[in-house]
């Protein structure tokens, strides 16, 4: 079947100048919306190139878009009501979107346009049907609190009031009120309450932008309580089959969702035996191992081990009571956590979760299956490096 996918591919090596185009006139057409988003415009649609070619790729060559691509995108139109534009807004976005298509002069921009109308009337269709039902397009919780674990790591803590609608181990858009029209996506490392408590472990990173300003990651790391958070529909598909026992591996800040899983496993009614391997650069980074104790005290089915690459801490670390445990806890191991754990053999009666920096997941995922663990055993949740919207490959 001839496809869109030559349109999609200038799109994707275009696909600044292609932002930037669809940014001038949905701007110059919708006044409001250049409130809505961040006064940086590298911020903005990073992925809407990419996301445009997808759907063109998958598209036949009369710019039909197939069923399975149009449901992804219902799923879509759901999500981006958390943005706060109405339904209404979309067929100004699809002539935006045309407007970017034809610009570049690309090939097959008409049966381009024809698709992205298509989608847009799908994803406006969707977010209408939403609202009928009476579906919440964002929640807002406070920070009540925020740790500093170490001088790169924070844990905060927000309620909501109600109960937020999230599974252990997903993940949530998050925003707030100093960064307009920015989201990161975080997991809580705690499950859902009655109350809508949340709890967050973020990593603050070192870089800034052009301007000397802070990365985001140290905005969201270091709120004030009363600040709060704007949240959207929570994504995300790690889950235990509840069939095996089960293998975690938590990169660094990786630990929230898996610990979330924790916790919730405390309400089953059957637990699995569970292995946790905890690991940091540095043994003060292990920031929540106090915590991790306590847990493995009252739970015999659990078992955790740190693992770290360096077995001192360097001067710049912070390291806090946090990150160290009591005697009882297994004894740390100095090594690259992939490897320690291939060590002990194949893991092939296992559900295996891996979570943190795409590094250190693709790492510990190659270790594993050369040790003889299956990889359709193996879930994964890689931060930083992710690609939701892959170009097609050859044959798929």
């Amino acid at each position: 079947m001839q496809t869109l996918t030559e349109t999609g591919t200038v799109l994707r090596e275009r696909s600044a100048e292609f932002r930037d185009a669809v940014q001038q006139r949905l701007y110059q057409d919708v006044l409001e919306s250049r409130q809505v988003f961040p006064i940086s415009l590298r911020h903005t649609h990073l992925e809407l190139a990419d996301a445009c070619a997808w759907v063109l790729e998958r598209t036949p060559a009369t710019g039909a878009v197939p069923a399975e691509v149009l449901d992804r995108l219902r799923e879509l139109g759901r999500d981006h009501r958390r943005h706060g534009f109405p339904a209404d807004i979309y067929p100004a976005f699809a002539g935006a979107l045309s407007h970017g298509l034809h610009s570049l002069d690309i090939p097959r921009a008409d049966a381009a346009t024809r698709a992205l109308d298509t989608v847009c009337s799908v994803m406006a269709a969707a977010a209408r049907e939403a609202d009928l039902a009476g579906t919440a397009p964002a929640f807002s919780a406070e920070v009540l609190g925020v740790q500093r674990r170490t001088r790169r790591i924070s844990v905060v803590r927000l309620e909501a009031g109600l109960p937020v609608d999230y599974r252990a181990g997903q993940h949530l858009p998050v925003t707030t009120s100093y960064l307009p029209g920015v989201w990161r996506m975080l997991s809580p490392a705690l499950p859902s309450n009655d109350f809508g408590q949340l709890e967050f472990h973020v990593r603050a990173l070192d870089a800034a932008d052009g301007n000397g300003a802070p990365d985001i990651s140290q905005l969201l790391a270091t709120p004030k309580p009363g600040d709060y958070w704007t949240f959207g529909a929570a994504r995300g598909t790690l889950h235990l089959s509840g069939e095996r026992d089960v293998l975690m591996i938590a990169h660094g800040t990786g630990l929230a969702p898996l610990r979330a899983m924790l916790f919730d496993m405390l309400d089953w009614e059957h637990r699995p035996r569970v292995h946790l391997f905890v690991s940091a650069e540095y043994p003060g980074e292990l920031y929540d191992l106090m915590g991790l104790w306590d847990l493995a005290i009252v739970s015999s089915w659990l078992s955790v081990v740190p693992v770290v690459e360096h077995e001192e801490d360097t001067w710049w670390v912070g390291a806090t009571e946090s990150s160290r445990a009591p005697r009882g806890l297994h004894l740390q191991v100095a090594g690259q956590v992939g490897d320690v754990v291939a060590s002990y053999g194949a893991w092939a009666d296992r559900d295996v979760l891996i979570v943190g920096d795409a590094a250190g997941v693709r790492a510990s995922e190659a270790a594993l299956i050369a040790g003889g663990t299956p990889p359709e055993l193996i879930q994964t949740e890689a931060w930083e490096a992710t690609n939701d919207w892959p170009p097609l490959q050859h044959g798929k």
